[in-house]
């Protein structure tokens, strides 16, 4: 089966389960800490991942980590994974749950791409001018990538908006390409 398919089926089953017993919030919050400490400690995935590696002591050192922190329903999540030989998906499995649980209370993620840090100021002043347009809240995550060279790309679920200047110089370079084509 591909990752897509098995991290929306379980994703879709965690998030009926989390409705159900009125826990979006919760383990929206506790499996994003999951696959955050996932994120930072490398180490953690890759004994998650490894198919040497006992299911009883996956289990168990996922209880050591996450037990104290962890609702029953969030760890049992994690376990019922492991005990299905779906370790290698806990990540992408998350990330589809923690999006459905978005989408079903009206929020938005977007990501915004710019060349330079940008100020506190303007990614509030951009999460704003967001929500305005979309009706929606929006969690806005700014990434960083110097080869834009300025301007800013706006990423929301499929929709772009790209004013970069790298973009912009891309279709100046056409234009005058075609110009010279014609002459």
């Amino acid at each position: 089966m591909s990752i897509e398919i098995v991290a929306d089926k379980y994703s879709s089953a965690m998030f009926e389960l989390a409705q159900e017993q009125n826990k979006l919030d919760l383990m929206e919050e506790q499996l994003g800490y999951v696959a955050f400490v996932m994120d930072e400690q490398p180490e953690l995935s890759s004994f998650l991942e490894n198919p040497t590696v006992t299911e009883d002591a996956k289990i168990k050192l996922i209880g050591k980590i996450f037990e104290s922190s962890l609702d029953k329903v969030a760890l049992h999540f994690i376990y019922v994974m492991i005990k299905r030989g779906r370790d290698r998906y806990i990540k992408q499995t998350i990330a589809a749950f923690i999006k459905k649980s978005r989408e079903a209370r009206g929020i938005l993620e977007a990501t915004v791409t710019v060349a330079e840090p940008i100020t506190a100021d303007i990614e509030a002043s951009v999460q704003a001018k967001l929500r305005e347009v979309t009706g929606k809240d929006v969690i806005l995550s700014v990434r960083q990538d110097p080869s834009i060279m300025g301007g800013i790309i706006i990423q929301v679920g499929d929709k772009r908006i790209d004013g970069s200047v790298s973009r912009r110089l891309q279709e100046l370079e056409k234009s005058l390409l075609r110009t010279n084509s014609i002459r």
